[in-house]
């Protein structure tokens, strides 16, 4: 590792050779009006405390950032607790893109039915209170290891010196780390602390699902996540045509980690209202891909790019994998 100071981002470029690669001590009781008084979905249950909305209000009133210390935290832990979900229309939509690069589908016009899909990834939050409630056990912990990230080029701030450094490594690499989890993502010696905001990861399919069925959700399809993200109008990226890195957490940031899931505000949200579809974490969807070839085991797809992410992504863009958990993928809930 070598520390540099901080440098444009142009000099980076030009300079840089690219290389391939908790706390809740109390539950809050709910009062009935909480759950009562927001619609739902005739397929909800009866403890159900999604927010359902229609998408011109979600795009009328976003989120607000949450503070990530315990200032506060118990008038924010409603907001935390009661996820949207935003109505997305029946109609025709745009998949794919052309020409097709070779993690994208061709170009096509698909139908869908009407269906809800989360304003917001599940976050470390939403993850602990299910696992509070049920006991559950992820796989991460089960088999006493995560695969981990390592960002090639992140920031901080010393906090003796108040210096800003950037720090450059020789390449982006990943390795099965003893001990990483949902609640120690990097491995021992990491945390969730003020991460209550952030998409949890080192989760797998498995445990997505399983976190779904508890909440009586699922898993988006990849067709919905992708008609979700990209409007009627079929949008390349959720915010327009236009590529901009600022407007997601790719490597670029120099976060190097995950980070709130509304951080990057309007400029970045879909035009149905959803945010953080591009960078920070990969999402789990439902569709098993169909290889040309026999698979000995099925293969998911997996949509929206993450923090080490160093190329453009579309929301045409997918990951295959097999059922694998990692500290750059997570999720988000459909109904």
């Amino acid at each position: 590792e070598e520390e540099l100071e901080i440098i444009d981002e142009e000099d980076l470029a030009d300079d840089t050779e690219i290389i391939e690669e908790e706390e809740l001590d109390e539950l809050i009781e709910l009062d009935e009006e909480h759950i009562t008084d927001h619609g739902t979905p005739p397929t909800a249950t009866a403890m159900d405390l999604s927010h359902y909305i229609e998408a011109d209000e979600a795009l009328a009133a976003p989120p607000e950032t949450l503070a990530e210390s315990h200032d506060d935290y118990i008038n924010q832990i409603l907001t935390r607790f009661m996820p949207k979900f935003i109505k997305i229309p029946a109609g025709r939509y745009q998949i794919g893109n052309f020409p097709a690069k070779t993690n994208e589908r061709p170009s096509a016009h698909i139908s869908l039915d009407s269906f809800h899909i989360s304003q917001l990834p599940v976050t470390n939050d939403l993850f602990d209170f299910f696992v509070r409630e049920t006991g559950y056990e992820t796989d991460a912990e089960k088999n006493n290891f995560g695969t981990v990230t390592q960002p090639r080029m992140y920031s901080r701030t010393d906090p003796d010196t108040g210096r800003h450094i950037v720090t450059i490594r020789q390449g982006t690499g990943s390795r099965r780390v003893t001990g990483a989890n949902w609640k120690h993502p990097a491995g021992p010696g990491s945390s969730l602390e003020n991460k209550g905001n952030h998409p949890v990861v080192q989760v797998s399919r498995r445990d997505a699902l399983a976190f779904a069925s508890w909440a009586g959700k699922r898993l988006p399809s990849e067709d919905e996540w992708e008609a979700a993200a990209r409007g009627r109008q079929g949008t390349v990226f959720p915010w327009g045509n236009e590529w901009n890195a600022d407007l997601g957490n790719f490597e670029k940031s120099q976060i190097g980690d995950t980070c709130p899931v509304t951080r990057y505000g309007r400029k970045s949200m879909s035009p149905f209202g959803l945010y953080d579809l591009l960078g920070n974490v990969f999402e789990w969807t439902a569709t098993i891909y169909h290889s040309p070839q026999p698979l000995s085991l099925p293969i998911y797809i997996l949509k929206g790019g993450c923090w080490a992410s160093k190329n453009i992504i579309t929301a045409a863009s997918r990951l295959l994998e097999r059922d694998t958990w990692s500290n750059i993928i997570g999720f988000r809930c459909a109904v």
